[in-house]
């Protein structure tokens, strides 16, 4: 189950598929950071390093795909690589990038 706190930080401002009333499904992204980081830590993430869903996800993080409510009906960026990925998938895509800089 969603909570406000983690879908305000995570799908409200990062997704493209978010929509309201679908809080039973969690993207894989979203069950990652809601288990590993506190709300206060991932809104401090996303402020000190200015993160945004505008750049280009990093390929390979199959681990954030293989908790996915989605994966199995419905992912176009698991399936093709083409579409835009779900909001978590993102965060820990521009975090991992961040710092590989």
């Amino acid at each position: 189950m969603k909570e406000e706190v983690y879908t305000s930080l995570i799908c409200k401002k990062f997704c493209n598929y978010y929509k309201p009333g679908k809080e039973s499904e969690l993207c894989g992204g979203y069950f990652y950071l809601k288990q590993y980081i506190t709300s206060r830590e991932l809104d401090g993430i996303i402020e000190i390093f200015h993160l945004n869903n505008e750049a280009v996800p990093a390929q390979g993080l199959s681990f954030v795909c293989d908790k996915c409510d989605f994966r199995e009906d419905g992912c176009d960026f698991f399936v093709n690589k083409s579409q835009t990925p779900c909001g978590g998938y993102l965060i820990i895509s521009r975090l991992i990038d961040h710092l590989n800089f």
